[in-house]
């Protein structure tokens, strides 16, 4: 049986220099910056825990002392999620300026689309069964960093349309503690 894999309209992916100049003027980013985007669901329990990104991100700010933007483009599920978002950007990555763009809006996607360098989803949930995110970054004309995980692995090839980062999962037996760990609220 043929497979037809999802898609996307490129042509909504494109920016002239002069859009992408204005959406970074509008975000108050200046080009000696450097842009990452992730896009998508802003939920650490069922899209993409954010630790490893901004360990990241504080690393290569730390490394190159080039300064960094990261454009959270997506949505919380509610004020307890965005907090925790914030609270930990705060404390993992303080080298890194961290704008939140609600992305469900169309003029805040294309902002952040528009105003990137890098494209990053660091995915480590079994839901991610494709990933249409990494397309629109290669659409976009952006290097794409994703997890090796579940569908990234078939949309980028790493060394080639971007760089797959290696994923690990609990080694097997320890799915009792974590669901312990989950049931009494602790994780």
């Amino acid at each position: 049986m043929p497979v037809i894999p999802l898609g996307i309209h490129t042509e909504d992916f494109a920016f002239t220099s002069q859009q992408k100049r204005k959406a970074r003027e509008r975000l108050g980013v200046n080009n000696s910056e450097l842009v990452v985007l992730y896009t998508g669901r802003l939920s650490f329990h069922a899209k993409a825990h954010p630790l490893q990104m901004y360990q990241a991100l504080e690393a290569s700010a730390k490394k190159t002392s080039k300064k960094l933007v990261l454009i959270e483009c997506g949505w919380f599920a509610n004020h307890y999620i965005q907090d925790a978002f914030s609270i930990a950007a705060k404390k993992v990555c303080p080298s890194v300026r961290v704008l939140n763009l609600d992305g469900r809006i169309q003029k805040e996607r294309e902002k952040a689309w528009g105003s990137a360098d890098i494209f990053c989803s660091l995915s480590d949930n079994i839901q991610e069964t494709f990933g249409i995110v990494p397309l629109e970054g290669m659409a976009a004309g952006l290097p794409v960093v994703v997890s090796d995980w579940n569908g990234y692995k078939d949309s980028v090839a790493d060394g080639v349309e971007g760089f797959r980062i290696p994923s690990i999962a609990p080694e097997s037996g320890m799915e009792a503690d974590l669901a312990y760990r989950h049931a009494m609220g602790i994780d």
